[in-house]
């Protein structure tokens, strides 16, 4: 019996029912080929996503499989929420195999920020965790730049010989679009939904020896976007260049990012005011306030990325609060938020977010330069 495959998210095709994976009807699935199923045809033509029942441990083990046939392997990680896509998962395979790591929507980073700076940047927080690629390559799917240079980097690394190249990372983080750029095809479904691809996928990079590997995206935590719905989330994700406002901040003003968190400046420094610049979506409205105002501007309209119904599921999520210390040159990060960058100064902030966010303290991808 032979088997197909749909083209767009590689689960087996069937016929008989079509409330499961890899549905298309009888006489499509044994007289044509190339098929979607039923699901990535609805993405695709509709921007309709129909659940799937696939589970984090059914992706893991996909992903693992294609994993130990490749002989090289190309992680994706988004510039714009870095501590999102760099998961303990796939920095586990970057321990264990040759790779080309892969930097993506470099092109929202703001203009005066060097592709050098952030190279340097990326290898170090590489090394910090005991890694060392063979390469790093900044892509924009967005803007279709970069994808030679993925295609270079591989090839000298292996002397034009055929290679077996697999795509990881987490989930809507732009594996299925690079791809498609490199087979200058858009054939692999590509979605706002997480979860698009269910299984691998092989094809042949065009005029080369290179066969690429779409995997399932390895379903992350620690995220805002996550907590929220999938429309309320893209609005977190940066069409264009990333908004950036610069701020000088009191003791005891409350700076809040939107609804979803915000912190309270604890300590100033003695004889001048702490320099932080905040970076997000331009959907997302930062807001300096007072303490005793946070209340009547969470409940009321002021924020307006998420509805009311839905703002009440966000803050049924349980909340910590936290004491923490940003220096000169770190940056206070809000994973599939933002994040500020502190350019003068100490801040010294009490943070409210939700207990499930990732929140860190990280080297700044650019530092302010001393006079």
């Amino acid at each position: 019996m032979i088997i197909k495959k749909c083209l767009g998210c590689g689960i087996e095709l069937q016929c008989e029912d079509k409330n499961k994976e890899g549905f298309v009807p009888e006489e499509k699935l044994w007289m044509q080929e190339n098929l979607l199923c039923q699901r990535c045809y609805k993405i695709k033509n509709y921007g309709q996503n129909l659940t799937n029942n696939f589970s984090s441990e059914d992706y893991r083990k996909e992903v693992l499989q294609s994993v130990k046939k490749s002989d090289i392997i190309l992680p994706i990680f988004d510039i714009i929420d870095f501590e999102g896509s760099f998961t303990d998962e796939v920095l586990d395979y970057l321990r264990d195999y040759n790779s080309v790591v892969l930097i993506n929507k470099i092109d929202l980073l703001p203009d005066f920020i060097h592709p050098t700076e952030i190279s340097n940047w990326v290898k170090a927080r590489l090394a910090e965790e005991g890694i060392v690629p063979d390469d790093i390559a900044f892509v924009s799917a967005k803007n279709k730049y970069g994808v030679n240079g993925i295609i270079r980097k591989i090839n000298n690394i292996f002397k034009n010989k055929k290679v077996r190249a697999t795509i990881l990372g987490v989930s809507n983080v732009g594996k299925s679009s690079i791809i498609n750029l490199l087979l200058k095809d858009d054939r692999i479904t590509t979605s706002k939904y997480s979860g698009t691809t269910l299984k691998s996928i092989n094809n042949k990079v065009p005029d080369t020896q290179i066969t690429i590997v779409d995997t399932p995206g390895l379903i992350p935590v620690g995220r805002v976007s996550d907590l929220i719905s999938v429309e309320s989330g893209l609005k977190l994700v940066p069409a264009g260049e990333i908004s950036r406002k610069t701020f000088k901040l009191e003791e005891n003003q409350v700076f809040m990012f939107d609804v979803f968190c915000r912190f309270k400046i604890l300590e100033a420094n003695s004889g001048y005011k702490t320099i932080f610049s905040a970076y997000s979506s331009k959907n997302v409205k930062f807001h300096v306030t007072h303490q005793e105002r946070v209340s009547d501007l969470l409940k009321g309209d002021f924020f307006q990325i998420l509805s009311k119904n839905e703002k009440e599921r966000y803050f049924e999520n349980k909340f910590v609060t936290k004491v923490i210390e940003v220096k000169e040159n770190e940056e206070l990060v809000i994973a599939g938020l933002g994040w500020i960058n502190v350019k003068r100064g100490t801040l010294k902030v009490e943070i409210v977010y939700p207990e499930a966010v990732k929140v860190v303290v990280r080297e700044a991808i650019f530092k302010s330069k001393k006079n």
